[in-house]
C-alpha cells in the first residue's frame, strides 16, 4: 500500500497548469502592449493570469494541514474567481467581435465590487458561510488532499449564477461567430468553453455515475483553452501580419505613385506643355541663379526674347493644331541654335527666351556675342518651315538685354528685353534691338502718359482748338476741331504721342466720343449767339473707332442728344482706316452718309489708297496733305497737288489745302482749282473762346484779317 503524502502527482499538476498559464499571460501582456489597438491580447493575458492564480491557490489548499492557511487561500481564490466573471466576457466580446453590452458589463463590475468589498469582512471569503476541516481526500497513488467542508452563502449562489449566465452568453457569442462565416475562429472558442465546461463538472459526474470522490478538475480545462485560443490568435495575428504587409506594400506602391505624381507635376509646373521647354518660372529661377553667379563673378550674360511676326496668320488661317506643330518646331529650332551651356524657354504664346549664361567679362562682350546669336537666330527663322508639306514663312523680331545692369532682378531683365523687342517691332519686324537706358526712359515716359491719359477726361485736362477752313474767296467755310492735352507734370502732349497710345489702349472710343460732344456743345452755343462758324465743323476718327461695330449708333446719339444735326459735322478718316477692312469700311461710311454726315479723307496721296477704292466710297471731301503744299512755288507746278485737285474735282469732292502759310502758296493753289484751305496763313489753331472771337472780328470786318492771329495760341 502506498504511504500518503500531501505533495504528489495531483498537486504538481497544479503547479505545472499554474505555470503553464503565468508564462502564457506575460507573453500576451508583451503582446497586448505592442499591439496598440487590437485590444484582444491584455484581456485574454488577464484571464491567463486570474487561472494561473487560482491554479497556485488550489495547490496551496490541497497541500495545506491547516484550516486556517487554507481559509487564507480560500480569500485570494474567492476574489480571483469574482475577477474572471468580467475578464471573460471582455476577451470574448473583443474576440468575437460582440462587445458585451455595457450596461450588463457594469453591473457585472458592480457585482464583482461587492464581492470584494464582502470579502474583506467575511471570516471565510464572500462565497462561504462556514468553512471546516473534512476527511482528507487519498488518490491512488497516495496523495493525500486536504478538503474543507464548505456552506455556500446567498453571495456565493449568486455568483454561481452569474457565473452561470456568463458561460451561456460566451457560448452564444462563439454560436453566433461561427454562423457568421467565423467558422475556425467561433468554433475553437465554442469546444474550447464545452471543455472547462466538462472538466468542471467532472468530480459532479464520477460521484453520481460512479460514486467515487474526485477533487475538481475544472481548472486543467483551461490549458487546452490557453492552447487552443493561442493558435486561434496566433491565427489572427499572421493573418494581420499579411495584412500589414500587404498594406506596407500599398503604401510603398502609393509612395512611388506619389513620387511620380510629384515629378510629373513638378514637370508640369516648371515646363510648356506644348514644347515641353522650360515655362516662365522656370525661367525666371534660372535667370536669378545666373544674375546672382554673375554678380558674383564679376561676369556678363544676356536675354534674347524672340517673338514670331506672322504666326497669328498662320494660326488664323490653317487652325491651331498647325499653329502648336510650328511652335515645336521653333523650339527645335532654338535648341539647336542656342550656345552650350544656354536656356532655352517658352513664355507662352508665339514669345520665347534664350538665356546666356554669364561667360563674358564685359557688357560690350556680353551684348556683341548676344546680337550674333540673335542674327543667326532671324536668318534661320526667316528661311520657310516645312509644317504638313506646307513651306510657312514666320520670321521673328528679338529683344536683347545685357546683365546684369544695376540692381535689377530677373524682372526686370524680362521688362528690359521686353521693352527692347517691342523697339524691334516698331523698327520694321524681322530685326534685333539691344535694349539702352533710353528705351526705358521712354518706356516709363510712355507708361505716364498712359497713366495720365486714364485720368485726363476726369481732370478736365482735355480741351478743343478750333483751326478755320476757308474758301479761295476769302469766305469761313467751316473749322477743324483740333484735340489738344496738357499734362499736369510733362505739358502740353503732341497729339501724335498720344493719340496711338489712345489707340492702343482702348481709350480713343471714350476720347473721340467727348471730342463729340464737345464739338457739337460749341456748335449749339456759335448758333444761340449767331455767330458764323461756317456751318460745318470736321471732328478726326481713328480707324480703331471706325471699326467699332457700334459706333454709327453711337455718334447718332451723341449728336441727337446734343440736339445738332448730322450735316453739321465733318467726319475726317486717314486712309489706314480703309486698309483693314475696306468693304466694313465701306458700308460704315455709306451708313454715315446716308445720316447726313459729311465725310472727308485726310491726308490723302500720303498712303496707298487705290484710285478705285476712292470712287466707291460716299466722300464729300479730299484734303491735301501738308507735305505736298510745302513745295508749291509760284515758278514752278507741283503735279501731286495738282492731280489730287483734278482727282476730287472729277469725283466731285471738295479739296482742302492743309498747312497754308504763304500767299504764294494761296495763289498756287487758287490757280490749280482748289476749293478751300487751312493753316497759319489763316489763322493757327484757336481755343473755343478766341475762336469765337475771331470768327466774330470776321464777320465785322467781312473779308479777311491775316494778322488776327492771337499770340500764343
Amino acid at each position: 500500500m502506498v504511504e500518503p503524502t500531501n505533495f504528489g502527482y495531483f498537486t504538481v499538476a497544479l503547479i505545472a497548469t499554474g505555470a503553464l498559464l503565468s508564462g502564457a499571460g506575460i507573453q500576451y501582456l508583451f503582446l497586448g502592449m505592442r499591439a496598440g489597438a487590437d485590444r484582444t491580447y491584455l484581456p485574454f493575458s488577464a484571464l491567463c493570469g486570474c487561472v494561473s492564480v487560482l491554479a497556485f491557490g488550489s495547490a496551496v489548499v490541497y497541500a495545506t494541514t491547516s484550516l486556517a492557511s487554507a481559509i487564507l487561500v480560500m480569500h485570494v481564490l474567492g476574489d480571483t474567481a469574482a475577477l474572471i466573471l468580467v475578464v471573460l466576457p471582455i476577451f470574448v466580446g473583443r474576440y468575437t467581435g460582440r462587445p458585451m453590452n455595457r450596461h450588463v458589463l457594469g453591473m457585472l463590475w458592480l457585482f464583482v465590487l461587492v464581492i470584494f468589498v464582502d470579502d474583506l469582512t467575511a471570516p471565510y471569503s464572500s462565497f462561504f458561510s462556514l468553512v471546516s476541516e473534512g476527511p482528507r481526500l487519498i488518490l491512488p497513488w497516495g496523495e493525500s488532499l486536504f478538503t474543507p467542508v464548505r456552506t455556500i452563502s446567498t453571495v456565493g449562489t449568486m455568483f454561481s449564477v452569474a457565473n452561470l449566465l456568463v458561460f451561456g452568453w460566451t457560448s452564444y457569442s462563439a454560436i453566433r461567430q461561427t454562423l457568421d462565416g467565423q467558422r475556425l475562429r467561433g468554433g475553437l472558442l465554442l469546444f474550447c468553453l464545452f471543455v472547462v465546461i466538462l472538466t468542471g463538472a467532472w468530480s459532479s459526474l464520477m460521484r453520481a455515475v460512479f460514486d467515487i470522490r474526485s477533487p475538481p478538475m475544472d481548472l486543467f480545462g483551461f490549458p487546452l483553452f490557453v492552447l487552443l485560443m493561442s493558435l486561434s490568435l496566433a491565427e489572427q495575428m499572421h493573418r494581420r501580419r499579411v495584412q500589414l504587409e500587404q498594406t506596407a506594400d500599398e503604401l510603398r506602391n502609393e509612395i512611388d505613385v506619389r513620387k511620380r505624381a510629384e515629378f510629373e507635376l513638378r514637370h508640369i509646373a516648371y515646363h510648356d506643355a506644348l514644347t515641353g521647354l522650360p515655362n516662365r518660372l522656370r525661367a525666371l529661377y534660372i535667370l536669378t541663379d545666373l544674375l546672382a553667379e554673375a554678380r558674383q563673378c564679376s561676369m556678363h550674360g544676356a536675354v534674347l526674347m524672340v517673338d514670331l511676326d506672322n504666326f497669328k496668320t498662320i494660326n488664323d488661317s490653317l487652325g491651331h493644331h498647325v499653329g502648336d506643330q510650328v511652335l515645336e518646331s521653333i523650339g527645335d529650332v532654338l535648341l539647336a541654335l542656342a550656345p552650350p551651356a544656354s536656356t532655352v524657354a517658352r513664355l507662352g504664346g508665339d514669345e520665347f527666351i534664350m538665356l546666356l549664361d554669364a561667360s563674358e567679362t564685359s557688357a560690350n562682350g556680353a551684348a556683341i556675342h548676344a546680337m550674333e546669336v540673335a542674327e543667326g537666330v532671324l536668318q534661320r527663322l526667316a528661311a520657310p518651315l516645312t509644317i504638313d508639306s506646307r513651306s510657312l514663312g514666320v520670321g521673328a523680331s528679338i529683344g536683347v538685354a545685357v546683365f546684369p545692369f544695376g540692381a535689377q532682378d530677373a524682372a526686370d531683365v524680362l521688362r528690359c528685353a521686353d521693352i527692347a523687342l517691342y523697339r524691334a517691332k516698331s523698327a520694321g519686324r524681322n530685326i534685333a534691338r539691344q535694349f539702352l537706358p533710353q528705351m526705358q526712359r521712354d518706356a516709363d515716359e510712355r507708361l505716364e502718359l498712359e497713366r495720365g491719359l486714364r485720368m485726363a477726361m476726369e481732370q478736365h485736362e482735355f480741351t478743343l482748338h478750333f483751326q478755320p477752313q476757308m474758301d479761295m474767296q476769302g469766305k469761313l467755310v467751316g473749322a477743324e476741331a483740333l484735340l489738344r492735352w496738357t499734362h499736369p507734370t510733362l505739358g502740353p502732349v503732341s497729339p501724335a504721342t498720344f493719340i496711338p497710345i489712345a489707340e492702343e489702349t482702348g481709350l480713343v472710343h471714350a476720347i473721340g466720343a467727348w471730342v463729340v460732344v464737345r464739338t457739337c456743345e460749341h456748335i449749339r452755343k456759335w448758333r444761340a449767339l449767331g455767330i458764323d462758324f461756317g456751318g460745318r465743323i470736321s471732328v478726326n476718327v481713328s480707324p480703331w473707332q471706325l471699326a467699332h461695330p457700334q459706333f454709327v449708333s453711337n455718334v447718332i446719339a451723341q449728336v441727337v442728344a446734343a440736339g445738332v444735326e448730322p450735316t453739321a459735322l465733318t467726319l475726317e478718316l486717314t486712309e489706314s482706316a480703309l486698309l483693314v477692312d475696306f468693304a466694313a469700311a465701306q458700308d460704315t461710311l455709306k451708313q454715315l452718309s446716308s445720316i447726313g454726315f459729311r465725310l472727308s479723307l485726310d491726308d490723302f496721296g500720303t498712303g496707298y489708297s487705290s484710285l478705285s477704292y476712292l470712287q466707291q466710297l460716299p466722300l464729300d471731301e479730299l484734303k491735301i496733305d501738308r507735305s505736298f503744299i510745302n513745295t508749291l512755288r509760284s515758278d514752278m507746278t507741283d503735279p501731286l497737288a495738282s492731280f489730287v485737285i483734278d482727282v476730287g474735282s472729277r469725283l466731285g469732292m471738295t479739296t482742302i489745302a492743309e498747312g497754308v502759310e504763304t500767299a504764294e502758296q494761296e495763289s498756287v493753289l487758287r490757280e490749280l482749282g482748289c476749293d478751300a484751305m487751312q493753316g497759319y496763313l489763316i489763322s493757327k489753331p484757336l481755343k473755343a473762346d478766341d475762336f469765337q472771337q475771331w470768327a466774330m472780328r470776321l464777320a465785322d470786318e467781312g473779308r479777311i484779317v491775316t494778322d488776327a492771329i492771337i499770340p500764343g495760341c
